[in-house]
C-alpha cells in the first residue's frame, strides 16, 4: 500500500507541477467560482481553508469573497506528531512562513477555532478519486483533524489532472463529501454523515 501511494503521489505531483502559470491561474479562478456557488458554503460562518503551495489550486479569490460574506476564515497550523489546529488570523501581521514554506497564522496573534464548530473544511490534496478518497503529502494532518470536525462539510479543491481511477488508501484515511475542480462540483460520498446544512449543494 505504501509503495502504491508513493507511486501515485509522485505521478500526480509531476502532473501538477507541469501546469503552466497561466493554466494554474485560470483553473484556480474556475475552482474559486465553483466554491462561491456551493450552497452550503453560502450559509457557512466558520470555514477552515488553506494557503496554497506554489503548484496547488490557489483559493485567494474565494477567500476574498468569503470575507465579504462575513465568514470567519481559518487556516492550518501544523505541529509535531502530525497534529494540526485551525487559527483565524486577526490581521495582516498575523502571518508567518510555516512548514513547507506556506504562510500560516501566528497562533499568538490569531484565534484558535474549535473544530467541532467548523461549518466546512476546504482541503487540498496530491491526488483524489471519484469516491471522495484523497492522497496528501503523507504526514496525515487532515486525516487526524477531520474526525474532530463532526459538523463540517468536507470539500476537496483540486485540479482535474489530479484525479485517479482509484486512490490507494488505508484504514485511517479520511474521505470528503464533495469535490470541486475547474470542471465543477461533484457530490461523491453520500453515505458519509451529512453536516447540518442539508443535502442540497446547488
Amino acid at each position: 500500500m505504501d509503495r502504491e501511494k508513493q507511486t501515485q503521489r509522485a505521478a500526480c505531483l509531476a502532473r501538477r507541477r507541469g501546469l503552466s502559470p497561466q493554466d494554474r491561474r485560470e483553473k484556480s479562478a474556475a475552482i474559486c467560482r465553483h466554491l462561491t456557488e456551493l450552497s452550503p458554503l453560502r450559509g457557512a460562518r466558520r470555514v477552515l481553508s488553506y494557503m496554497a503551495m506554489a503548484d496547488e489550486a490557489d483559493l485567494a479569490a474565494f477567500h476574498r469573497w468569503a470575507e465579504t460574506q462575513g465568514v470567519t476564515l481559518s487556516f492550518p497550523v501544523c505541529g509535531e506528531g502530525g497534529q494540526m489546529e485551525a487559527y483565524a488570523p486577526r490581521g495582516q501581521t498575523s502571518w508567518e512562513r510555516g512548514k513547507f514554506g506556506v504562510y500560516a497564522p501566528v497562533p499568538a496573534l490569531s484565534q484558535r477555532m474549535d473544530p467541532a464548530e467548523l461549518d466546512a473544511v476546504i482541503l487540498p490534496c496530491v491526488a483524489f478519486d471519484g469516491q471522495g478518497r484523497r492522497l496528501g503529502h503523507g504526514a496525515g494532518y487532515y486525516d487526524r483533524y477531520l474526525p474532530r470536525c463532526p459538523q463540517a462539510l468536507r470539500v476537496l479543491a483540486a485540479f482535474e489532472l489530479q484525479r485517479l481511477p482509484a486512490v490507494a488508501t488505508g484504514p485511517y484515511d479520511q474521505r470528503v463529501h464533495c469535490l470541486v475542480t475547474e470542471s465543477g462540483v461533484s457530490v461523491v460520498a453520500p453515505e458519509l454523515d451529512r453536516p447540518p446544512h442539508g443535502t442540497v449543494y446547488y
